[in-house]
């Protein structure tokens, strides 16, 4: 199988210096926006594709490292300037024809060095061409003009498209229909479903048969020597081709069905792809039309090696946690050692907020709608200051054990406060001491006494006065709760939990917090 096996990164974009090796088959980047995940596909564009060829070097501005160009200004000197490097370590065959032509070895600034397959781009000042820029560097001014940008392989041959060492596509879903795109796509999958004679004699047959065509439309002489003809050399059958399905081409499609359709094409075993990335395939689609991709993926995945940079906890869970690759404060973290059982939960569990646990730098697991309304509510009154403003996420488990988050949570060393019940059960009591007792970034919170249960009992037992005043009920209604009566008011909290959850949010009153809950805002908070 051909694959990208690493990425080397430094001064490009996002990262001053980034290593991540890839999976084998899937590969899920995850991250917070501008955390990098464009960066890193646009990384492997700018090696495989020579992006960037023939851009002005006025690009540079944008691609050189934010980091690197405030170190130069700081301090200003040749030896200061920005620069690029980025290698791709590939996986071939060496049987295959011009394997040989990558071989050697990588470098970078890693300590240990061998020789492998792949291609290395650097974009560095060429000093030799600057010759007389000293003074203009010194005064902390970039020369974007005197740099050189080279693709060169592992055995220091210099790189050339028509050399590629593996069929690749990458397919942004995020843009709209607009041409260059649609060429772009067009052309890359033209050159990979075909191969070169079938191209050749393609090209040769479409430009016989427009001179032919032209010729009959007979148009009169311009005058006795001069008449109208076709420049084969403006009409380029790979400039003008489009994928068309059901006789409507892909570019008159609507946005959700042409990144649906995009993908789907890519992913054709057919078309021999071997590394596919998929930007954002979340982007235009129905609820449908996801599942459906996410399904083409699945069953494709170990056709091809697929990279997809992705915001969807749906994309993420169902194409398993196991693939995922999260990308944080310059480094990748692979959940690859996430429990199997946990993954495979995941696969199938809808409406989870494992991409909010992830990305979140703090996070409360509750129960449900109630604890998930109220909460922000009661920390701000305890701290004086919102969850949204001290990075803090209140996930709602919905049914899912809060056991599996923690799970996941343990891999990536994230501080997770679980708010829950004890449900009268002594051994789940003493199953959460023993918890917080062995773990530090997570601990569990729950009534220390079986009288206090659930949240709504231990909110009504500290708040009787302020709740009876301001629930209405019933005075002939007795609301029972699983055939028990605890009084009006609380019988309807239990009830009606998220009305009255939403009643007291809204009823900008103070209430007082139960023990636990202040302990759990308090230990998150720290």
């Amino acid at each position: 199988m051909k694959r990208i096996i690493s990425l080397h990164i430094e001064g490009f974009k996002k990262f001053t210096f980034l290593d991540m090796t890839f999976n084998k088959h899937l590969n899920i980047l995850v991250g917070e926006n501008e955390a990098g995940k464009s960066t890193i596909l646009d990384a492997i564009r700018t090696v495989l594709n020579q992006q960037y060829r023939t851009s002005d070097k006025s690009v540079l501005r944008d691609l050189f490292n934010t980091q690197m160009v405030a170190a130069f200004q700081a301090a200003p000197s040749v030896k200061t300037l920005p620069y690029i490097n980025i290698e791709v370590e590939l996986e071939l065959d060496a049987t295959q024809k011009n394997a040989s032509y990558f071989y050697g070895e990588s470098y970078g600034k890693r300590t240990q060095q061998s020789e492998k397959y792949g291609i290395r781009f650097e974009c560095k000042y060429d000093e030799e061409l600057g010759s007389g820029m000293e003074q203009s560097i010194m005064e902390g001014k970039i020369p974007y003009e005197y740099y050189t940008l080279n693709w060169m392989t592992f055995g220091n041959h210099p790189y050339q498209i028509i050399k590629r060492p593996l069929n690749f596509l990458s397919i942004d879903t995020s843009n709209n229909a607009t041409v260059p795109s649609f060429n772009y796509y067009n052309r890359t999958l033209f050159v990979s479903k075909y191969d070169e004679t079938t191209r050749v004699r393609a090209k040769n047959e479409f430009r016989s048969k427009l001179e032919e065509a032209f010729e009959a439309t007979a148009l009169p002489p311009i005058n006795d020597n001069r008449k109208f003809g076709v420049d084969s050399k403006k009409v380029v059958l790979e400039n003008i081709i489009s994928v068309y399905e059901d006789s409507i081409a892909l570019e008159n499609r609507g946005s959700g069905m042409e990144s649906l359709i995009k993908t789907q094409i890519a992913l054709d075993k057919a078309n021999g792809l071997d590394v596919i990335l998929v930007e954002e395939p979340e982007n235009h689609l129905c609820f449908s039309n996801l599942q459906k991709m996410l399904q083409e993926i699945s069953d494709k995945q170990n056709d091809s090696q697929i990279i997809v940079a992705t915001h969807n906890s749906m994309i993420a869970s169902r194409l398993n946690l196991n693939n995922v690759l999260w990308i944080t404060e310059e480094q990748v973290k692979t959940l690859a050692n996430v429990d199997k059982d946990v993954a495979e939960f995941f696969v199938h569990a809808d409406d989870n907020a494992f991409l909010q646990l992830l990305l979140s730098k703090r996070v409360f697991l509750v129960e449900g709608a109630t604890e998930f309304l109220l909460l922000p509510k009661f920390y701000h009154q305890m701290t004086g200051r919102t969850i949204e403003n001290d990075g803090v996420a209140v996930i709602s488990c919905n049914g899912i054990s809060y056991k599996k988050y923690l799970e996941i949570a343990r891999k990536t060393n994230k501080r997770i406060a679980v708010i829950t019940d004890n449900d009268r059960e002594v051994e789940r009591i003493a199953e959460a001491n023993d918890f917080n007792e062995s773990n530090t970034l997570q601990h569990i919170f729950m009534g220390e006494t079986i009288d206090e249960w659930t949240w709504e009992v231990c909110i009504y037992s500290v708040n009787k006065a302020t709740l009876d005043s301001m629930i209405n009920v019933q005075k002939s209604a007795k609301y029972l709760f699983h055939g028990e009566n605890y009084g009006a008011t609380l019988g309807k909290m239990l009830n009606n939990k998220v009305d009255t959850a939403y009643q007291m949010l809204t009823s900008n009153k103070e209430f007082v917090l139960p023990q636990y809950i202040k302990d759990a805002i308090k230990w998150l908070s720290e």
